[in-house]
């Protein structure tokens, strides 16, 4: 009877870690990394240092621009152990969108890089709920009227990552 007992406490607290395991999320498992690669849908791998992690939104500090990645613009990423960090602050819990309205009033020129499409370049001009304004011009020049080429309504959800310089 005790070793059945036994046999079956293990099988409970295998059960327990397997329930454990399934309950950690993607994005904790990034907040605990100090820096990671982050295959972008659309475009090319970024690596760099684990800025922040927001609810929905990795910042990472790549060597030439900081970028915004969304959780469904993540094809893969490379990096990782096997702890997690659950969300601690109130930055913790901003969403891609909170980023992209802090982008956009710093009217610092973007990169969209986008799901199954061309990349944009431009300053955002508004966020709405579900797609933002951009204001396309020319990377190296700032904000004027007589450099926007034209305003293209993107959907969040077509945004795969975007980087700033």
């Amino acid at each position: 009877m005790a070793a059945r007992d036994a046999a079956g406490d293990d099988v409970l607290a295998a059960d327990l870690a397997l329930a454990e395991v399934a309950q950690v999320g993607l994005l904790d498992r990034i907040r605990a990394a100090e820096s990671v690669v982050i295959e972008v849908i659309g475009h090319a791998a970024v690596g760099g240092r684990v800025l922040g992690v927001g609810r929905d939104v990795v910042l990472l500090r790549a060597d030439d621009a900081e970028w915004a990645i969304p959780l469904w613009g993540m094809g893969a990423v490379v990096g990782l152990s096997a702890s997690a960090v659950v969300p601690a602050s109130a930055r913790d819990r901003l969403g891609f969108s909170a980023i992209l309205r802090e982008w956009a009033d710093a009217q610092a020129p973007v990169r969209l890089a986008r799901v199954g499409a061309a990349p944009l370049t431009g300053t955002i001009d508004r966020v709405g709920r579900d797609h933002l304004d951009l204001a396309e011009h020319d990377p190296g020049e700032p904000r004027r009227p007589g450099s926007v080429r034209r305003i293209a309504a993107v959907p969040l959800g077509a945004i795969s990552g975007m980087s700033r310089r």
